[in-house]
């Protein structure tokens, strides 16, 4: 099927029906026209084949429509040989749990946001979670910028609780080895973890884009064991001059460890739009998703609608800053994130340029361009802006333009997810496994790739980012709202300044 750019949105609305398809970029009917027409590649069923036979069809159809090979140097021939005689010898044994795992290992060796796998039937991948990690030590770690290991937060009744572990206790050894070093050796490929957190859609697993947000996820896994694991670890409890050495043991916990502290957390799975006025006198504005989930067959207008409201509220109070706060935001309509944009400018801006697989001849083509156009009504006001590692995809777009805006800052503990591409790929494998990824690549004018990690470096960095200290970390997991405040912080600054 031949699909113009403003028809895009039926080539890759698909992927909305999982966590990772939600941060999709799609297109609506208002999008600027392309300069040429293109041919989506179709959707791969495999699902008659069998397990070694399916793999060699979906890395072939990965070789050549996938968007950033060469982006982000990927070997699809060394891959296909590392993997094919391990999934051979699964389908051999008949063992699916082999066969999910090297499927899982295969997949988190690209990293890439919009990279995913999703089981049909989660028992699987929640069985080999329970294997790998189901038992919890009863703490959560974390890592300050001068490159020491604290604890964020202990778990009630756990093992470090019971232990004498407190917030705040300083973790110098984890087994043998220093704790930093263990944390490197966590292997996020081999665990499908989100099976026992409490995200949105567990039985899909995304790969993960930049090194900095794979050192978090190392962080939150280095806790977690098989059930009755002992460890030994060396911590100093705040206040205390002496480290100690004592035994943990791992105890089933249902995965509870995951929700003491989370950088990358996600918001509701909702297009719900808020805004309101602060004390402070600023104007808030949240937005979940650039995606309309009751109708994701058009462009999102109740959220334009919602967003202008917000926009017009704060203007009639004459709020002397705005907050935008984009954590977790699962991405959805480029054009949405641009006409967002749209409010704080009165010039017309270039956003993107989108190249596509085009099936017709094998070859990625350029659609024509996306501008930020100005909307109305329009606030010239300092913005600060909020992310986190979840937001991805298009919710990346208005952190990178507010980056360069004047008066604007981009505030969070880390970047973004460093995932831009365009995803609607799908393969099905055997056993109802689906592969999803992205077929299509956002380019700047000058036809290089915008924000999608190279050398697991990307997405938009923080023009003012929040120290890491004992303190930060302990009030973060404690549900302080520490983003929002370095935002109130930063307006009232920028207020002073213009006084």
């Amino acid at each position: 099927m031949t699909v113009t750019l403003r028809k895009i949105i039926v080539a890759v609305i698909v992927v909305f029906l999982s966590l990772a398809g939600l941060s999709t970029k799609a297109y609506p009917e208002s999008a600027q026209e392309p300069e040429a027409d293109f041919t989506a590649p179709d959707r791969a069923d495999y699902t008659d084949l069998g397990w070694t036979e399916a793999f060699a069809a979906a890395n072939d159809k990965l070789s050549r429509e996938y968007a950033f090979t060469d982006w982000k140097r990927i070997d699809w021939s060394a891959l296909f040989a590392h993997y094919l005689p391990l999934i051979r010898q699964a389908e051999t044994l008949h063992d699916e749990k082999a066969y999910y795992s090297y499927l899982h290992e295969y997949l988190f060796s690209i990293p890439d946001g919009h990279i995913s796998l999703t089981a049909g039937d989660p028992s699987i991948p929640l069985s080999i979670s329970h294997e790998l990690i189901g038992g919890g030590y009863g703490l959560a770690l974390a890592e300050t910028d001068d490159h020491r290991v604290v604890v964020a937060a202990v778990l009630p009744g756990g093992p470090a609780s019971r232990s004498g572990i407190l917030a705040g206790a300083e973790i110098a050894r984890w087994g043998d080895v220093p704790t930093v070093e263990a944390i490197g050796r966590i292997d996020i490929g081999r665990v499908p973890y989100r099976a026992l957190t409490s995200d949105v859609s567990p039985n899909v697993e995304s790969s993960i884009a930049t090194a900095e947000h794979y050192r978090l996820e190392q962080a939150r896994l280095l806790v977690r064991a098989p059930v009755n694991t002992h460890i030994e670890i060396v911590f100093r409890n705040p206040g205390s001059a002496e480290f100690r050495r004592i035994g943990l043991t791992a105890e089933e916990d249902g995965g509870k460890t995951f929700s003491l502290l989370n950088f990358a957390v996600r918001p509701d799975f909702s297009g719900r739009v808020d805004f309101r006025i602060l004390p402070e006198g600023y104007g808030y504005l949240r937005l979940r998703a650039f995606a309309d989930l009751n109708d994701m067959s058009a462009y999102p207008e109740k959220i334009y609608r919602r967003i202008r409201e917000a926009v017009s509220t704060f203007a009639a109070a004459d709020v002397p800053g705005v907050i935008i706060d984009l954590r977790g935001n699962y991405g959805g309509f480029d054009q949405l994130a641009a006409d967002l944009c749209g409010f704080f400018t009165s010039s017309e801006t270039f956003f993107e340029s989108p190249v596509m697989y085009d099936k017709r001849d094998g070859t990625f083509l350029s659609l024509g361009d996306l501008y930020i156009t100005p909307q109305e009504p329009c606030f010239s006001g300092p913005v600060a802006v909020l992310i986190n590692p979840g937001t991805k995809s298009s919710g990346e777009g208005p952190p990178a333009f507010f980056a360069k805006r004047p008066s604007s800052c981009v505030i969070g503990f880390h970047g973004t997810n460093g995932s831009f591409g365009l995803a609607g790929g799908e393969i099905v494998m055997p056993e109802g496994y689906t592969i999803a990824y992205p077929y299509g690549r956002s380019v700047n004018q000058d036809g290089q790739i915008r924000l999608d990690s190279r050398d697991s470096v990307g997405g938009v960095f923080p023009t003012r980012r929040i120290p890491k200290t004992v303190p930060t970390i302990l009030a973060y997991a404690a549900h302080e709202d520490v983003e929002l405040g370095y935002a109130v912080d930063f307006l009232n600054g920028e207020t002073v300044a213009a006084r």
